[in-house]
């Protein structure tokens, strides 16, 4: 197991881990696991430091991100919802308040009336290049604490996650 101190100061999570592994099996997995969730609220937090100053939260962003990615005319509700990985309430609310800062517009699917189709509006665009620089320029935040080598090896890792989720 790794070091309960991490750059000269004792770790909350080496330390959960070291507990964990005096009473439990798999500390490996607890430590991944609590390492993860923490790193998370870490990089959340950093990057919303960022893109606070232009109105946006890390969620707003990525609907924005994905919006300007599409090529097609806008993307559904649940498209985004099942992009996200979150609650339909949620993507509602999301998309509620980017509409109401008229970085996003609704439309009726042509070709079903009873869908709404989610499109990002120049504006919108605008602020998702403004915030996609700003990010890139502060080293995606917490991120920036990894050389690219890292960088790749922690995405590639993430993406074993995720396809594990599919099977």
């Amino acid at each position: 197991m790794a070091d309960r101190v991490v750059n000269g100061r004792r770790d909350a999570v080496e330390e959960a881990a070291h507990r964990w592994g005096e009473r439990y099996p798999g500390v490996s997995g607890f430590r991944a696991l609590t390492a993860l969730a923490r790193g998370y609220a870490v990089m959340v937090r950093e990057a919303e430091a960022v893109l606070r100053p232009l109105g946006l939260n890390l969620s707003r962003f990525e609907v924005l991100m994905m919006l300007s990615f599409t090529r097609s005319a806008g993307l559904t509700m649940t498209r985004i919802r099942d992009l996200l990985t979150v609650h339909g309430s949620s993507v509602t609310y999301l998309i509620d308040r980017l509409a109401e800062a008229g970085w996003v517009a609704r439309t009726a699917d042509p070709s079903d009336g009873r869908v709404s189709l989610v499109s990002i509006t120049p504006s919108g665009r605008e602020l998702a290049e403004r915030s996609a620089h700003a990010l890139a320029a502060a080293g995606f935040g917490a991120l920036g604490a990894l050389d690219e080598p890292s960088q790749r090896l922690l995405g590639d890792l993430l993406a074993r996650l995720r396809a594990a989720e599919s099977d």
